[in-house]
């Protein structure tokens, strides 16, 4: 097998019976998922064979049916239509939910007796050129071995043609939507401004939390693939700035905002301020553990120190793990953890909901603890947020690089990288400990990125933290002053 993290340049050639100028870019097969350059990296002739190979796949495990799901990105509907051929080819069934958002699919495959894999066809939070494919096999998001195997037998292009599967339009949007309604804990109404991004996510957060009785404000909420307001990234902060302001403006409870494919949330309090998903894991970690003492909650490298501090106070069993949507979802399976997320904003419940990551879902759940009267009153979440202890701390740093560079530069990083004083862990990337404080530098599974974050007991300590990196980075990191 060829190395996951070749150069963009590195490809697999076409068969001969191949049309002469397809390319198999192995750089778009990333450690959780596909994700590339809409119309060069992946076009059709890229879904065709991934539907073949993913079809082949399934077979093999004894399944014979799929659903199929897509955003609202403008080369979704192609590369939709294009695997479902390669899937039928391979003599699958589909089942194709249509546009909609990925917490969507995993309900299918969660609820419904029909399938137990799935591919979503979505780029999440990158830019409208993006697009990829989250691939489910029995359950499970496959990671990069998977993914390795699947791009051979792609390039091989040999799957037999078996007799064609076939194709069912579904719509499960009701009874996801009815499901959450059903089993909803949410006792008081809420004032709520919706940011989709112009993604899937948005129609979907205003039909849920208005029949949860809330007043919802939709910001953004029509699907264009164009993305012409801003990229549906919640993780950055620019990104958040509309939402903060029409949250201070019209005095609404609570800003939501969601990405590309509505598996991720970020939250604005009423006073504007930005409460990053690992503060919120904080609120859901201390209301799950008191009902459920001794539990194991998952978190990523990138989260708060003040997370596991908390779980530990708890008395449950903190797990750090590598950052990316599946890793947490395999951690939350393997570990039989009551709750799992990471900093970007995908959180995962497994008491009463199945262990997949749902933007929507989460927010309702906050919903339910904001309902909840304590000695005759109920709690904001500023309140809320304002008992736990503070730190300093930066949101996410991105350095740009080269697509094809940016695992290379952290293998150099982590050999020939010195940190002084600090204790460091290579789980993913450097994550360097402290007495009063950490940082990290790691490279971005989705974008052509480094990524630095910093947390520290206050701003003295944070600088402090901030110079360790900055002497370490500066012989390998051209201006790494620029970010530091």
């Amino acid at each position: 097998m060829m190395n996951l993290h070749q150069s963009n340049n590195s490809s697999i050639e076409a068969s001969p019976t191949d049309s002469d100028d397809f390319v198999l870019v192995d750089a778009v097969f990333r450690d959780y998922d596909i994700r590339g350059l809409a119309g060069s990296e992946l076009n059709s002739e890229f879904a065709l064979r991934l539907g073949k190979a993913v079809g082949e796949t399934i077979l093999n495990l004894g399944e014979n049916a799929v659903y199929i799901a897509r955003d609202g990105r403008l080369s979704s509907d192609a590369l939709s239509e294009s695997l479902c051929l390669g899937l039928r080819h391979s003599g699958c069934n589909v089942f194709d939910l249509g546009q909609t958002a990925t917490p969507v699919l995993n309900f299918a495959i969660c609820h419904r007796d029909t399938a137990t894999c799935g591919v979503m066809i979505t780029a999440s939070h990158n830019p409208g050129h993006y697009n990829g494919f989250k691939i489910v096999l029995e359950g499970q998001v496959i990671l990069a071995e998977g993914l390795e195997d699947l791009k051979v037998i792609m390039a091989a292009n040999n799957v037999p043609m078996a007799p064609e599967g076939n194709l069912v339009s579904l719509d499960v949007v009701p009874s996801y939507l009815d499901f959450i309604v059903a089993t909803n804990k949410v006792s008081r109404p809420f004032k709520l401004v919706i940011d989709g991004g112009n993604s899937v996510s948005g129609p979907l957060a205003v039909a849920l939390f208005k029949r949860l009785g809330c007043t919802v404000d939709p910001l953004f909420c029509s699907v264009d693939g164009n993305f012409p307001n801003h990229d549906p990234n919640p993780s950055e902060q620019q990104n958040l700035q509309p939402l903060i302001t029409q949250v201070i403006s019209t005095g609404a409870d609570l800003g939501l905002a969601f990405d590309g494919d509505g598996d991720r949330l970020v939250v604005i309090s009423q006073r504007g301020e930005i409460v990053w998903p690992d503060r919120l894991m904080m609120i859901f970690a201390q209301t799950l553990l008191i009902e459920h003492p001794g539990s194991t909650i998952v978190f990523d490298v990138k989260s708060s120190k003040r997370l596991g501090e908390l779980v530990e106070q708890y008395s449950g069993v903190p797990v750090m793990c590598k950052t990316g949507h599946s890793h947490i979802r395999k951690a939350v399976r393997d570990n039989n953890a009551l709750l799992g997320g990471e900093f970007s904003g995908h959180i995962f419940f497994n008491d009463r909901w199945r262990g997949f990551d749902d933007g929507c879902y989460a927010a309702m759940r906050l919903l339910e603890i904001l309902s909840v009267e304590w000695h005759g009153q109920t709690y904001s979440l500023d309140q809320i947020i304002g008992e736990f202890k503070e730190t300093s701390y930066t949101p996410e740093i991105l350095v740009p690089v080269a697509e094809d560079a940016k695992f290379e530069i952290m293998k150099t990083l982590v050999s020939q990288c010195h940190f002084t004083g600090g204790t460091i862990s290579c789980l993913d990337g450097l994550r360097v400990e402290y007495e009063n404080g950490w940082g990290l530098i790691r490279a971005s599974n989705t974008t052509p990125n480094l990524t630095l974050r910093f947390e520290a007991e206050n701003d003295i300590e944070l600088e402090i933290v901030k110079q360790h990196f900055h002497k370490a980075l500066s012989p390998f990191i051209n201006n790494i002053e620029d970010h530091i």
